[in-house]
């Protein structure tokens, strides 16, 4: 959810409150006050009703509905004015109505009289309406100008925002640029730029610095092991005993491992600070039957069935190179780790690719064969994986490791982009 639609909601919702609390005390002030004003022009009427009779308006020729007079005995002590409400007819609407009632007695020409005042009381339920309907208008047009706000104001206000988050999205530590960021004279968003622009100039800092370290280790090993190597096999062509010939060759084996464990590591940091970039469609069916047949002899070696489902023309959008890594490691995975006389299959669809093996029962949860030198095989290097899954990451596939069913089974999935 956007930013100015939790503050919107967040906004609307302590005002619905606050309307609720408000139309509450309203409708009680409300109703208060017009039972006040309702006393008061009861008050005058009954004054008005007086002055009536004093300048000689026969009282019989004033009482109506709404207005009784009786008189009292003029000995009698005068009442002072009340009000009291009473349940009276109404010829208006033909039922029983509550009415307020306004009575006080005036001693007027020698007379003493008793004047008594109704009129209709404003039922609650029509109060209670009208605060309703003055509270849902009041919040439906504060409604109408917070959208027009959120359309208009945010724009304005979040713009500096909105521009840093498309420079966060447009920077690359490939670039080697450091990220520019707008001027703005909110402190909030000066603040998160200043961190933005510090925290990017230590990126850059630290991946030139782990770029330079991979290039000088790739150039620096690479020539002492490819030295060493050379005098090991001159050593291997030398009048030597077999108990010689062993130990080079144990000295052989361990440089070549070394070796590979040097380039698995070069290429996963390549794979890790983004250098592929240069992504392409290729023929992935074409890759993987062109794969297993460089595996050929390897099968044969250890006289593994091969089963195999290739869908013709699967293309997908990777980089070259790295596709026939990934296949390279799972093919030579399945391989190395399967027992004599087992059994491979391969499936590929546009969706998905799935290779299954036999082979022994993992000895440590599937999952971890991802992580770095994590193994069950003591010559193996333990990079493999890790190297697969970094080139699905990369390329935004799913990648899962299962035993079932006494085999292993390894499924890539495809996304959409690919």
């Amino acid at each position: 959810m956007k930013l100015i639609n939790q503050f919107t909601l967040w906004y609307l919702a302590i005002f619905a409150f606050v309307l609720l609390v408000g139309g509450v005390l309203i409708y009680y002030k409300f109703e208060s006050q017009i039972e006040y004003a309702q006393s008061k022009e009861l008050e005058k009427q009954l004054v008005h009703i007086a002055q009536k009779i004093k300048i000689g308006i026969p009282a019989n020729k004033i009482v109506r509905e709404q207005i009784q007079i009786r008189e009292l005995k003029y000995s009698a002590p005068t009442v002072r004015l009340h009000l009291s409400d009473t349940i009276a007819w109404s010829r208006q609407l033909q039922r029983m109505e509550r009415q307020i009632k306004a009575a006080s007695s005036y001693k007027i020409n020698g007379k003493h009289y008793y004047i008594s005042v109704y009129n209709m009381m404003i039922r609650a339920q029509d109060v209670t309406k009208l605060v309703i309907q003055a509270m849902l208008w009041i919040f439906v047009l504060l409604l109408i100008l917070l959208l027009i706000f959120i359309r208009i104001g945010s724009e304005k206000i979040l713009s500096p925002f909105n521009q840093s988050l498309v420079a966060i999205h447009k920077f690359s530590l490939k670039q080697k640029k450091a990220i520019s960021l707008p001027e703005t004279g909110i402190l909030e968003f000066k603040e998160l730029n200043h961190f933005l622009q510090k925290m990017t100039k230590k990126a850059l800092c630290d991946y030139n610095s782990l770029k330079e370290f991979s290039e000088n280790a790739s150039h620096e090993l690479q020539t002492p092991l490819a030295i060493i190597q050379g005098k090991l096999e001159l050593l291997m062509e030398s009048d030597i005993n077999d108990e010689q010939a062993t130990l080079i060759l144990t000295a052989l084996n361990a440089l070549d491992k070394l070796t590979k464990t040097n380039q698995s590591l070069i290429l996963l940091t390549k794979l890790e600070n983004e250098e592929y970039e240069s992504i392409e469609q290729i023929n992935f069916s074409q890759l993987v039957n062109e794969t297993m047949k460089g595996f050929e002899e390897l099968i044969d070696m250890k006289s593994i069935h091969l089963e195999k489902q290739i869908c013709d023309n699967v293309l997908l959008k990777l980089h070259p190179v790295l596709a026939s890594i990934l296949l390279n490691n799972l093919l030579s995975n399945a391989i190395r780790h399967n027992n004599f006389d087992g059994c491979i299959s391969v499936q590929l669809s546009t969706s998905k690719l799935l290779i299954e093996n036999s082979g022994n029962p993992p000895t440590i949860p599937t999952e971890e064969f991802f992580h770095r030198f994590k193994k069950s095989n003591p010559d193996s290097i333990g990079l493999g994986l890790s190297i697969v899954k970094q080139i699905c990451e990369l390329h935004l596939f799913n990648i899962q490791y299962l035993f079932r069913n006494n085999k292993h089974a390894i499924e890539v999935t495809f996304n959409k982009r690919a």
